[in-house]
C-alpha cells in the first residue's frame, strides 16, 4: 500500500499523524509559494484551514488521488481569497488616506476662509467694497475708482487701509498664520 493510500485510510480513522508527517511540508511549501513572501506568515493557516475542511469531508473521498487534489484545491482558494482580501484593504485604505487628506485640506481651507470672511465683514462699509471690487472682482484702481466716485489716489490709501484693518481684525482673533497668507494674497 502506497502513502498516500494510507493517509485517506487514517484520516477516514480519524488520526492525522500521517498526513502530517508525509504531506505537511509540501503543503505548507505549496501555499507559502501562492501567497509569496509578504504573505506567507499565512501558509499555516491556509494549511491547517484544508486540512480542517478534508478531516470534515473524509467519508466522501473515494480516492487518495482526489482527496489530495481536495486538499491542494482547498489550499489555492485560501490563498487567493487572502491575497485578494488584502489587495482590496491596501485599496481602501488608499483610497481613505487619500479622501482623509483631502478632507483636512478642505477643513483648513474651510477655516482659513472663515476667518478671513469674518475680518472682512468687521470692515467698515467703504473699505468692504473696495475690498470686493478690488480683490474679489479683480478690477483695477482706476476701475474702482471711477465705480465709487473717488481719485485713484483715494482708492491706493484706502486699500492700504483695508488691508491695516484686516491685520489688525485678524490679530485680535488670533490668526497669526493667515495674516502672513493675506500679505501673500493681496500682494501687500
Amino acid at each position: 500500500m502506497d502513502t498516500d493510500s494510507q493517509i485517506l485510510i487514517d484520516l477516514r480513522h480519524g488520526k492525522l499523524d500521517t498526513l502530517y508527517n508525509n504531506m505537511y511540508p509540501g503543503l505548507l511549501s505549496y501555499a507559502t509559494h501562492i501567497l509569496g513572501t509578504e504573505y506567507a506568515f499565512l501558509a499555516e493557516d491556509c494549511v491547517q484551514e484544508a486540512i480542517l475542511q478534508a478531516y470534515q469531508q473524509r467519508a466522501s473521498f473515494e480516492s487518495a488521488f482526489f482527496f489530495k487534489a481536495y486538499l491542494y484545491t482547498c489550499i489555492r482558494n485560501r490563498a487567493v481569497s487572502i491575497l485578494r482580501k488584502s489587495h482590496a484593504q491596501e485599496t481602501y485604505l488608499a483610497e481613505q488616506d487619500e479622501a482623509g487628506t483631502d478632507l483636512v485640506n478642505d477643513f483648513i481651507r474651510e477655516e482659513v476662509l472663515n476667518q478671513l470672511y469674518n475680518a472682512i465683514r468687521e470692515l467698515p462699509a467703504e473699505h468692504r467694497r473696495l475690498f470686493e471690487l478690488s480683490y474679489e472682482q479683480g478690477l483695477k484702481n482706476a476701475e474702482v475708482a471711477a465705480i465709487l466716485q473717488v481719485s485713484e489716489s483715494t482708492v491706493t490709501k484706502r486699500k492700504a487701509q483695508t488691508v491695516e484693518l484686516l491685520r489688525a481684525a485678524l490679530r485680535r482673533n488670533g490668526c497669526y498664520d493667515l495674516l502672513l497668507l493675506l500679505g501673500y494674497l493681496l500682494g501687500e
